[in-house]
């Protein structure tokens, strides 16, 4: 009887140790560095003018409708962006300030569908048409009296693969670095951190909430060649653990106006469909939810 008893103590002893190695050895494993083939990387250059009638007219009120934190942010913009200059619309003023506000919080989930939500594009599943062509429009505005390159800093808690030098890199989201090298390093650690030369990225530290963090904002499509990784020795006493060494190597845009050639219609069919299949949708929905708790 005791022997069963210690041979059940062992076992759920192992249980415990696989599951704690499931949660939080994940947490470990580095994030990917590479072209980030999932990004929404459009950069409007041939559509600009027709995306302007279509964002202003369809996709900023259905946003606004159906995500009630965004409304919220971009009401809050309406009363606090900044005056515009720089040649910058009011949205542009705006856009940049619900992007770098605080509360409402946006930019974690806008950055998170940014990076990942290509195949939502042109659909009601990717939430941020809208706040995506005033930022890109902002940024490129901007960088018509911002023509040098600029060399920024990133901080990050998180550790990213090493195996990259000498490799094509892209950020896949609007990526935030800063001017000063010791900025941020309370708030957004010293595990991984980036030395960047940006050519596409511009400075929209006067439009920001934060104007001290003196911030770059860099494009989905700006494409980095990773030269150099150093890692913090007794003798070398880096400034962070890793440090990764990023210079411009270009734009790369896979999408390409394509919310004006097509993706539109997807859109509605999509719409359309949830509706039709929502009682589908939610016990799938619900199916998903138990497995990921279970993984």
């Amino acid at each position: 009887m005791r022997t069963k008893y210690f041979i059940l103590i062992g076992l759920a002893g192992f249980v415990i140790a696989l599951m704690l190695f499931v949660f939080f050895g994940h947490g470990q494993k580095p994030f990917p560095l590479d072209m980030a083939p999932t990004s929404i990387d459009d950069q409007y250059v041939s559509c600009s003018n027709n995306m302007h009638n279509e964002v202003n007219t369809v996709y900023l009120p259905r946003e606004k409708n159906t995500n009630s934190d965004f409304n919220n942010a971009w009401n809050e913009a309406r009363e606090n962006a900044k005056p515009s200059i720089h040649g910058l619309q009011k949205v542009h003023s705006m856009a940049i300030y619900v992007y770098t506000n605080a509360e409402p919080e946006i930019y974690p989930d806008f950055n998170r569908q940014v990076r990942d939500g290509r195949s939502n594009y042109g659909t009601t599943s990717f939430q941020y048409h809208s706040l995506h062509f005033y930022l890109t429009e902002a940024i490129q505005m901007l960088k018509r009296n911002q023509t040098t390159c600029k060399t920024t800093y990133r901080r990050t808690k998180v550790y990213f693969d090493k195996d990259v030098v000498n490799k094509k890199v892209r950020f896949g989201t609007f990526t935030s670095s800063t001017l000063g090298r010791e900025i941020g390093r309370d708030s957004f650690g010293e595990t991984s951190c980036f030395e960047i030369t940006t050519c596409f990225g511009a400075d929209i530290s006067y439009y920001s909430v934060f104007t001290g963090e003196r911030e770059v904002l860099i494009p989905p499509y700006e494409v980095f060649t990773v030269t150099n990784i150093q890692t913090k020795s007794p003798e070398n006493n880096l400034w962070c653990e890793v440090i990764y060494t990023l210079v411009s190597a270009g734009d790369q845009s896979d999408l390409k106006c394509k919310l004006q050639n097509g993706a539109k219609s997807n859109m509605r069919s999509s719409f359309s469909a949830f509706n039709r299949t929502s009682g589908k949708g939610y016990i799938t929905l619900y199916i998903m939810l138990i497995i990921t708790v279970y993984h």
